[in-house]
């Protein structure tokens, strides 16, 4: 009966998905847009199979998103949401009910960017509001290496969960 009962709960709770691996809306605030170009490096890397360090996570990602999003899905927005309980279920709300040609499931997260205290920081954040906030950050020298760049994706991403479809 528990077991029942846990699984309705996370069906509940279950929004957006791909079996394929997780969908993330790329968002940066003024300050990380500098910093888009080595996200979209990431992206290419990952798909040539060149990302290997993710520590002790499998990295599932299928597609990372930067255009055609919300246009509501900021990167001021997504950086609020990272201490702003309000915000994050806002933005939340906003992932995961997103549905276009390409999208059919909404978003499982974002990766947001910002430029703070002489530091690239890149928040992974879920659909799922209640999902801890993930946090990976590096100095501006290191940023302009790409393969730390990547390392550092990777951190902010690779323990995202793929929420699953309605």
């Amino acid at each position: 009966m528990l077991t029942l009962a846990a699984l309705i709960a996370c069906a509940a709770a279950a929004h957006a998905g791909s079996p394929d691996g997780l969908s993330i809306a790329a968002v940066g605030n003024a300050s990380g847009a500098p910093y888009t170009g080595a996200i979209k490096q990431f992206v290419a890397d990952h798909k040539a199979h060149k990302v290997a360090d993710c520590n002790k996570y499998m990295l599932n990602v299928a597609n990372v998103y930067f255009t055609n999003l919300p246009p509501q899905l900021t990167g001021d927005l997504a950086v609020a949401a990272v201490n702003d309980k309000t915000k994050r279920k806002r933005l939340g709300k906003l992932l995961t009910r997103f549905r276009d040609a390409t999208i059919e499931h909404g978003f499982d997260a974002a990766l947001a960017y910002e430029v703070k205290d002489g530091k690239v920081r890149l928040y992974g954040i879920s659909g799922d509001p209640d999902d801890k906030v993930l946090v990976s950050s590096l100095t501006l020298d290191e940023a302009q290496d790409q393969k730390k760049f990547n390392v550092a994706v990777c951190k902010a991403v690779a323990a995202l969960f793929v929420l699953t479809a309605p």
